[in-house]
């Protein structure tokens, strides 16, 4: 009897076995919702300041840039969960809402911020047009393996060194770039403890490293606030609240009143650059965290590769709409990926907890990205084991990989990094006399890589 019973659950999966094949993927519903539970921490900052990044523009509003962020996290991880099945989350990102923030406040465009908004519109647009089409996948098809590789290094670096700076462990320093931050600050003193917490669970094999150095860290603040008074937000009287209005941001990119003639060169920039860095940022996460987790195996196919890139797209989309800026593939995938999160019911569970987060705007008042630092830097860790899987004895190889790690610390940007790694991959295979190895799509690549370094 319980030989047929066996047969019959297989014959009729459950639900979640049948959407994300979690065991098909080696993988356990307690690990994906784990992995989804710590990403989601890891990300929740962006909660916080995402809103204190554009709340400092003329007209727009904090609280409605947190409902915004909210919601267009949420459904774009949703629709990557559900119908992409990758262990990959969305939300706005944070080095594109910087550079919003700066070219509408130093005067570079004439735009204000709901132009602005309505150029990322039409980046998203285009982007989702070329999501439906074979392009994209063809573009991730074509990468080498050790530019893929190097790719999810260079991710896992950018995740810690995040972390680190996010801590105060390494901070800029005008004469030599970047130093060792003061010790004895509290908030670096906690990192540093919660760090090594987190390596003491590593060396012992206990899986729950990034949860503990994140509890960890959280219980320390608490503690430093409570005997040294260090918090510089006060614990609010009201936690949970209802989400705070759109009114004002909802559907704003459809007033066409100020927008001139003149103003049309500054909305095509937007567009330009907006579609160039969202494009590559999601290609670059989507490669490193989906190779990470064995889901784009070596022969470079993408499995369910339209679904993934919509996802992306359509976050654009529906962030500009909402009233926030460029969604895309977050960094911080990669713990989810590190953390044993193979499908997209992880993504799902991130997804949920952004919905449920838009009760919570008093709470994340008191959220520091210090305190999801440890975490990021034990990710690091773990990606960077990738380094030895990629062909060093190719000087090709060598050469890409090198570029694309170190510009993408350096330069703070994964875009970035990709395209240098791809620029001196092709410069080198054709020097070598191999050009003709070199799949058609990388050199095309490289030519949109170099104008996009050109116009940014």
């Amino acid at each position: 009897m319980s030989a047929e019973l066996a047969g019959q659950r297989q014959a009729n999966p459950s639900f979640i076995e049948a959407t994300f094949k979690v065991s098909e993927r080696k993988s356990t519903i307690g690990t994906e919702v784990y992995a989804g539970f710590i990403t989601f921490l890891a990300m929740s900052y962006i909660l916080a300041v995402n809103p204190a990044i554009l709340g400092d523009i003329p007209g727009m509003d904090r609280g409605a840039v947190f409902t915004a962020t909210a919601l267009a996290a949420a459904f774009a991880t949703l629709i990557m969960g559900f119908f992409g099945n990758y262990p990959v989350m969305l939300a706005p990102g944070m080095s594109m809402n910087g550079f919003f923030k700066g070219m509408l406040l130093s005067g570079s465009v004439a735009l204000v911020w709901h132009e602005a908004l309505l150029g990322i519109f039409f980046s998203g647009i285009i982007y989702l047009i070329l999501s439906m089409t074979k392009i994209r996948k063809a573009m991730i098809e074509s990468i080498p393996e050790d530019l893929k590789l190097a790719i999810t290094v260079s991710l896992g670096l950018f995740i810690a060194f995040l972390g680190l700076k996010n801590a105060g462990i390494i901070v800029s320093n005008p004469i030599i770039l970047v130093s060792m931050g003061d010790i004895l600050n509290p908030q670096v003193m906690i990192a540093y403890i919660s760090i090594f917490i987190a390596l003491g669970c590593m060396v012992r094999d206990i899986k729950l490293a990034t949860f503990i150095s994140f509890i960890s860290a959280i219980v320390l603040t608490i503690l430093a606030d409570t005997f040294m008074g260090t918090s510089n937000a006060p614990i609010p009287d009201q936690l949970v609240a209802m989400p705070p209005s759109m009114a004002g941001s909802f559907g704003a990119i459809f007033d066409f009143s100020g927008l001139t003639a003149e103003k049309m060169f500054d909305l095509l920039f937007i567009v330009i650059i907006f579609l160039i860095v969202d494009f590559f940022d999601g290609l670059s996460t989507i490669v490193g965290v989906g190779r990470d987790a064995g889901i784009i195996d070596k022969d470079g196919k993408v499995p369910n590769a339209r679904s993934a890139l919509v996802a992306d797209a359509g976050g654009t989309v529906m962030g500009s709409l909402l009233g926030t800026t460029s969604v895309t593939a977050f960094s911080e995938s990669g713990i989810a990926s590190s953390q044993g999160a193979k499908t997209g019911l992880a993504a799902v569970v991130v997804a949920g907890l952004f919905f449920v987060s838009l009760f919570l705007y008093p709470l994340f008042s008191l959220f520091s990205a210090a305190m999801v630092a440890p975490a990021m830097v034990v990710v690091g860790i773990y990606m960077i084991g990738r380094l030895g899987d990629i062909k060093w004895d190719k000087k090709e190889s060598r050469i890409a990989a090198f570029f694309t790690i170190m510009f993408t610390v350096l330069s703070f940007s994964p875009a970035n990094g990709m395209a240098m790694g791809f620029i001196s991959y092709a410069f080198s295979m054709v020097v070598a006399g191999k050009g003709k190895e070199v799949h058609p799509v990388i050199y095309v690549l490289s030519a949109l890589f170099m104008t996009y370094l050109v116009l940014l």
